[in-house]
């Protein structure tokens, strides 16, 4: 079976793969001071330490962006180096978006975090098994539904449609999901692809819409995030665009566009958008403003409702939650990667400020990568506004 999306996960690198005898290098000695212009000598010595093809951060602070930088190649092997207006793949961060996009349409009074799957899934709630009726639309934003893990143990997986009907897909491929079994008692914490899956198809039915179609005219568009887009950016056949790349025996090969290339189209809501750094900061000041009591693109009550700790766990709607004392309380956090590339986010929203890192790399090598990036974001942050 082909890797599909790599789920968020708060595992610690402790080493890399057997099948990659990588030694894990140290931060540079020297970071440097957020805003003193070297953030990308920075990157570069984390970037070949890692031995990834290329690196980019963001650092936001006081809702601007601080700092900005890429550095290294588009695909390895070739000369085309990657810029700070690039695009890039965020894999599991979409579910923070998706989840924004719930938290418009709750305000806009077209569902409610409560609406149930009987409710907005009429069609098929028939059909599915009796403990995922009354499932709500932020049990399956937070992956306490009980839903399994397992998202390939369908038929929809193992044929995959070839149409552009999107929410006809989601819905057929929803019903299944809702055939199998649980995979965790309901209000546990599971984190599960296919509850994105089922909460899209609620969105989609409810609104008559597909999920992209709203994503980009009532979360991309005011916010102006005009480069944002679904699935591997970039034009098979010219380097317009950085690559994800494949890591086979320790060594990187890039992937051109196309369906091997990403997760299926369907799996979008979970984890296919690209956007560039600029324009994910504006996502994500929104969320650190929003916090703060800042209305915004939803309501400040709209976004700490985003924000809000399911029970027993330490997941929100979108978003990972983890208290570091350098944020000054709770962390907003994610992860992403369909296996070719990595993404990587904290925001601090008691500290006003927050920090991305990605690469077009992706397993152990492109997770490290992006953690010592943010590492030394946080430094370089610290440096220039204390501890």
């Amino acid at each position: 079976m082909r890797k599909t999306l790599l789920v968020f996960s708060l595992v610690l690198l402790a080493a890399c793969g057997s099948d990659d005898p990588f030694q894990v290098p140290d931060l540079p000695s020297d970071v440097g001071v957020a805003g003193d212009g070297t953030l990308a000598e920075v990157l570069e010595p984390i970037r070949a330490g890692w031995n990834v093809p290329a690196v980019g951060a963001v650092l936001i602070h006081e809702g601007q962006v601080a700092e900005s930088a890429v550095t290294g190649q588009r695909a390895r092997g070739s000369l085309a180096q990657a810029t700070n207006g690039d695009l890039w793949h965020l894999g599991s961060l979409t579910v923070g978006m998706a989840a924004t996009l719930a938290g418009v349409l709750v305000e806009a009074g077209e569902i409610e975090w409560t609406t149930t799957v009987d409710q907005a899934l009429s069609a098929i709630s028939p059909l599915i098994r009796d403990e995922f009726r009354d499932v709500s639309l932020a049990e399956l934003l937070s992956h306490t539904s009980g839903l399994t893990a397992d998202i390939t143990n369908t038929v929809w997986w193992n044929t995959r449609p070839h149409n552009d009907d999107l929410p006809g897909q989601r819905l057929a491929w929803s019903l299944e999901l809702m055939q199998n079994q649980a995979g965790a008692q309901r209000g546990e914490f599971l984190y599960t692809n296919g509850g994105y899956v089922v909460a899209a198809a609620m969105l989609e039915q409810v609104m008559d819409e597909s999920w992209e179609s709203m994503m980009a005219s009532r979360v991309f568009a005011p916010l102006g995030m005009t480069s944002a887009g679904f699935g591997a950016p970039g034009t098979a056949g010219t380097l317009d665009q950085p690559r994800g790349h494949r890591l086979t025996a320790g060594t990187y090969s890039p992937v051109e566009p196309g369906p091997d290339a990403d997760s299926p189209p369907a799996l979008g809501p979970a984890g296919r958008v690209h956007m560039t750094l600029a324009d994910y900061a504006r996502f994500a000041i929104q969320h650190i403003a929003g916090e703060q009591g800042v209305d915004g693109l939803v309501s400040a009550a709209t976004f700490q409702r985003l924000h809000q700790r399911a029970p027993d766990t330490a997941y929100a709607l979108g978003w990972g939650l983890a208290v570091r004392s350098w944020a000054g309380g709770v962390a907003l956090q994610h992860e992403g990667s369909n296996f070719l590339w990595y993404a990587n986010v904290w925001l601090a929203p008691e500290r006003d400020f927050g920090m991305l890192a990605v690469t077009n790399a992706g397993e152990d090598r492109g997770f490290g990568a992006t953690e010592a990036t943010i590492t030394a974001l946080r430094e370089r942050f610290e440096a220039a506004n204390g501890p």
